[in-house]
């Protein structure tokens, strides 16, 4: 009784309100992914300007340093050519020559000018700048050590731009030229105050990008592929960011990701920047580091407002429909009290009318139908009292015919004899009918493999086969072709003579799909049988409410590589290894479907054989069957068990122990379903 009073409430919210709530969630979830994305949008065109800004102060740099390098590029030159060329043409001395007294011979600054002298192995043999002394070049990068060779090489002068110091933070324009025997390299190095100031400036400028927006960080410009430093400040890249690092130098791109914890996450933006005019260092990449928690916590808080005023709105909405309903419900409980009191048999009682709307009508045609069941009720009685009159009378009738009854005996006794003629008429057209069901069992019989031709395919294997009537709606077949051997297992829609007819149509559908559209592999041979059997039944949804078709499990085996193929219509493959029982489950749609439907693809299934592998595939008659102490199903998990107890004896072993279970199981009963068993030992 409470669950028809609650009906119309449970509708109202199921159908009005429930649709109404997801609605307006769905609107606030994609409310709450449209501002996400404008963040991140917004986000990563700021990094964009920020990065194209600072493209445009390296520009800008470069082109200063640029022309002070004009400057200096004569000067260096003219002192580069005077050491190579006349105090060291005979470079025998040159590692212990005093390159103190040369300097100042050649009215170099000694601040700031140095001179150093480096051999084939990259080593600072002998230099004015004694911190760089013993320094092998050729360990500060792959680049560096590759530029040196070259200069090596070709014998030849190389101006190089401003570059960091090896072992200072010092920025310094080098020079390197070849001596004439190439065994070693005279690199000049020069600092520069403008320089440095220059650079000083970008540095603050840089720097200072990130204070324009509360989210960024830092932001960097690092260069070289090796060993990369930071222009504008004291930062080193560990092993996981110099692996990135070397990724975008490398493809030139673009890259970003987040690292942290859930409460703070740092998005780091690594952007390619061209450098031009310099051989050493002819990319950079301009790091960006982020901090979105703020914005993150923002939008959490957003989401949590929505669903507390969301919550609170649907407890409000319910709460008023409730008493709305209420209304409505209990007038109606009302007049349910008044149909079950109606119903013990008291017509006399009337519902309630009050109020005025739709209840108010049905409570008064309710009455309406109550005074006229009364009515018609007490005609009844009157009735009841008059035929019973009537059977009185009718009873003395009765006993008059008494007489007649043996004349009826009589004709009775023929009639039986009609009965019994008939009934032998009926007995001679079964046996015709069964004579035509057994002879269409040799024609079934006649689809199904011969024993030899199997034999030559499969040297260790079983098929139990067990039709429930004379004929049956389970069938194997078998083929060869290309190498490969195919078997399949089949059950039909139904028993007896219309799986039997089924079995044929698939039989031949199977052979056309091999033979003629020369499919190969068990889900084209599937997909084609789907074809067949649906063109061939040509059946709609008008027709039947349950559509014939066919469940299948189907292989194919290539002995020479040990390679498995299968592909099922709901029939799995059970495949034993090791003492181990695996399943490759078949798809989830019978064969044949409706006039109209998409056909459904099937799927294919490789796997590498091993010697002594054991291959199961069946229709669901051993299963299904009834039987045992409490007259149930065998199951699949009692058939898989039973599987993995007989798998080691012999296949023959295998099929008499199958079948005597299954004997034994059924007892008394009758078989509920064709039985098929296919068992290959690889």
């Amino acid at each position: 009784m409470a669950e028809k009073q609650t009906t119309i409430f449970r509708q109202l919210i199921f159908n009005v309100v429930l649709p109404a709530i997801l609605a307006l969630l769905l609107l606030g979830i994609l409310n709450y992914s449209n501002t996400k994305n404008i963040l991140i949008n917004t986000n990563e065109e700021k990094n964009l300007i920020i990065s194209d800004e600072i493209t445009h102060i390296l520009e800008l740099r470069d082109m200063a340093l640029e022309i002070l390098e004009g400057e200096l590029n004569k000067r260096m030159e003219s002192i580069s050519n005077k050491l190579v060329k006349e105090i060291f043409a005979d470079t025998r001395l040159i590692e212990i020559a005093d390159l103190k007294r040369l300097q100042k011979e050649l009215h170099m600054n000694p601040e700031f000018e140095d001179i150093y002298i480096i051999n084939h192995r990259g080593i600072v043999v002998n230099t004015t700048f004694q911190e760089d002394k013993g320094l092998n070049l050729f360990d500060i990068g792959i680049e560096h050590k590759n530029m040196l060779l070259e200069i090596l090489g070709r014998g030849e002068y190389v101006s190089e731009r401003f570059a960091m110091g090896a072992n200072t933070s010092f920025l310094k324009k080098y020079t390197y030229h070849a001596t004439l025997d190439q065994r070693y390299i005279v690199e000049i190095g020069v600092r520069s105050a403008k320089a440095e100031e220059i650079v000083q400036k970008i540095k603050d400028r840089m720097n200072g990008l990130a204070d324009k927006q509360s989210s960024i960080l830092t932001v960097d410009l690092f260069i070289g592929s090796d060993n990369p430093f930071s222009l504008n400040a004291d930062v080193k890249l560990d092993e996981n960011h110099l692996e990135i690092y070397r990724e975008v130098i490398n493809s030139e791109s673009t890259r970003s990701f987040e690292e942290g914890t859930r409460k703070s996450r740092l998005n780091y933006d690594y952007i390619f920047m061209p450098r031009k005019n310099t051989d050493l260092y002819a990319g950079g990449v301009i790091r960006i580091v982020s901090d979105f928690s703020k914005q993150r916590r923002i939008l959490r808080i957003e989401a949590i407002k929505f669903l507390g005023i969301f919550g609170l709105t649907m407890l409000v909405v319910i709460l008023l429909l409730y008493r709305k309903t209420k209304v409505i419900t209990d007038p109606i409980k009302k007049l349910v009290q008044n149909v079950n009191q109606i119903t013990d048999g008291h017509l006399n009682e009337r519902a309630d009318v009050t109020g005025n709307n739709e209840i108010t009508r049905l409570s008064e045609k309710f009455n309406l139908m109550i005074a006229q069941l009364e009515e018609y009720y007490n005609e009844l009685e009157q009735k009841v009292r008059e035929r019973t009159a009537e059977i009185e009378k009718q009873k003395e009738e009765i006993m008059a015919q008494r007489d007649s009854l043996e004349e009826q005996r009589n004709m009775l006794s023929d009639a039986n004899t009609s009965l019994q003629e008939a009934y032998e008429d009926i007995e001679e057209k079964n046996r015709h009918i069964e004579d035509s069901i057994r002879y269409a069992k040799r024609i079934q019989n006649a689809i199904l493999p011969p024993d030899q031709y199997v034999r030559r395919l499969f040297t260790d294997y079983f098929i139990l086969y067990l039709p429930k009537d004379i004929v049956s709606g389970d069938f194997y077949w078998v083929s060869h072709t290309d190498n490969k051997a195919f078997i399949a297992a089949v059950d039909c829609t139904g028993h007896g003579v219309p799986g039997a007819f089924m079995s044929i149509v698939g039989h031949d559908r199977l052979n056309y799909a091999v033979n003629v559209e020369e499919a190969r592999h068990p889900s084209d041979i599937l997909d084609s049988l789907n074809r067949g059997v649906t063109g061939t039944l040509r059946q709609t949804r008008s027709e039947l409410s349950v559509k014939d078709g066919m469940d299948i499990a189907l292989l194919s085996i290539d002995f020479d590589k040990n390679k498995l193929e299968y592909a099922g219509a709901f029939n799995p493959l059970y495949h034993i290894r090791d003492n181990e029982l695996h399943k490759i489950a078949g798809d989830k749609f019978p064969i044949g479907a409706f006039v109209g439907e998409e056909l459904n693809k099937f799927n294919n299934h490789e796997l590498d054989l091993k010697s002594d592998d054991v291959l199961y595939v069946f229709s669901d008659g051993y299963p299904d069957q009834f039987g045992g102490e409490r007259n149930k199903k065998f199951m699949t998990k009692r058939f898989r068990e039973l599987l993995m107890e007989v798998h080691s004896q012999p296949m023959k072993k295998q099929k008499e122990l199958l079948t005597q279970r299954i004997h034994d199981w059924m007892g008394e009963n009758e078989q509920v379903d064709d039985i098929l068993i296919i068992g290959i030992r690889i």
